[in-house]
């Protein structure tokens, strides 16, 4: 396995040192007792709050990287005691790869949680990867400037609205737009037949269907519940698409608390199948932040893939028994990708470690690290992975 186990440990300890030094100066302690009370004025009041955070990381497609992010969290409605809070996280990071991103995600609670309203935001800019179209190129393509290596611009933009329609269900709406331009090939990719397919640019538009259940407590950091999301999403060229494709989505959540608040069992399956003519960046991926973690994002790519992922998140207690904002998870998982599902012969392993520390009530930075077959990353993000 091919990581710098030294590497990961001293952006750990970095970190938690920092932190630690910080608050223990006389002064500083005392700036931070006061904001902690403002926070938790502010939460207790309905009002808004907003939390920023900056830190170092590594991700296998990425390399070295600073990454800062602010999460903003607000009540549509400050006198409904039982609504959530909505909140927007925020990242940033900037690599020493040449890379740059931001990401931002919308989740919002209206008309005491009637009506829901979502948007996802990306840009990227970055020196990629792209390995080809199932195992059998995958396997026998090896990480390399002139084998993997690519240049591209990318990004999304993708409303979503829901309405509640029965006690726990949502039907709603929404639209995908993508666009990824392709600034400098590898002679692999300039004579890959898929690549070639659809060229450098392509802009993707689709009109989205959604149906959910939803008994989690807390969206972005579910303690107990359930949640179950079926998506199809139809982009053509009545949209103004370059390309006709359909999308096909079923993500599956459970979380179970185990013996008190703050201890939890979360596991996730997801699929996700495609048809049609669909681009080599719009196939189904199962790495980076969100899915197996420690995998090149968009190493493992074809029209349809899954995965299943178990967590235990666990925060601990402190003296008086009340729970601290410092906890730890652990995972462990497995994806595949294929044609099709009926056609998935080969299974990728994943599992990893991380630390948690809360910045608002049930809102945590995660900072994880993540191992795959032959690959790690070190990973920093607002909220959980799912």
């Amino acid at each position: 396995m091919k990581f710098d186990l030294v590497k990961y440990v001293c952006f750990f300890l970095l970190i938690f040192f920092s932190i630690d030094a910080y608050t223990q100066e006389k002064g500083i302690k005392g700036y931070f007792q006061k904001r902690a009370a403002k926070k938790e004025a502010a939460i207790e009041e309905g009002r808004p709050f907003l939390s920023v955070l900056a830190g170092p990381g590594y991700t296998p497609e990425n390399g070295l990287l600073l990454g800062a992010g602010i999460l903003y969290t607000f009540k549509t409605n400050p006198e409904d005691t039982l609504i959530q809070r909505s909140s927007i996280p925020i990242n940033t990071f900037f690599s020493t790869k040449g890379n740059y991103g931001f990401n931002a995600k919308l989740a919002s609670f209206w008309f005491q949680d009637k009506i829901r309203f979502n948007f996802v935001g990306k840009f990227s800019s970055a020196n990629d990867n792209y390995f080809g179209v199932g195992f059998s190129e995958i396997n026998r393509i090896s990480l390399g400037d002139s084998t993997t290596a690519y240049e591209r611009k990318r990004y999304q933009i993708a409303p979503t609205f829901l309405l509640r329609v029965m006690p726990n269900i949502y039907a709603g709406v929404g639209v995908d737009l993508n666009r990824t331009r392709v600034t400098e090939l590898n002679p692999y990719m300039e004579q890959n037949d898929y690549y070639n397919r659809f060229g450098p640019e392509n802009f993707n538009s689709g009109l989205k269907l959604n149906l959910n259940y939803d008994s989690r407590d807390i969206t972005v950091n579910a303690w107990k519940g359930w949640f179950v999301n079926f998506n199809a999403t139809f982009y053509g060229d009545y949209l103004g698409s370059d390309n006709d494709y359909n999308i096909y989505e079923l993500d599956i959540r459970t979380y179970h608390q185990i013996a008190r608040e703050g201890n939890t069992i979360a596991v996730k399956l997801y699929g996700r199948v495609g048809t049609g003519d669909i681009p080599y960046e719009e196939l189904t991926k199962i790495g980076g932040t969100n899915a197996l973690r420690g995998y090149i994002d968009g190493q493992y790519r074809d029209r349809s893939g899954v995965y299943l992922i178990s967590e235990w998140r666990h925060m601990f207690l402190k003296s008086n028994q009340e729970l601290s904002k410092h906890g730890i998870a652990a995972w462990l998982g497995s994806g595949s990708i294929a044609n099709d599902l009926d056609s998935i012969n080969e299974w990728i392993p994943n599992l990893g470690v991380g630390y948690r520390f809360e910045v608002q009530p049930r809102m945590n930075l995660r900072i994880d690290f993540g191992i795959g077959r032959e690959s790690s990353g070190l990973y920093f993000n607002f909220t959980e992975a799912f």
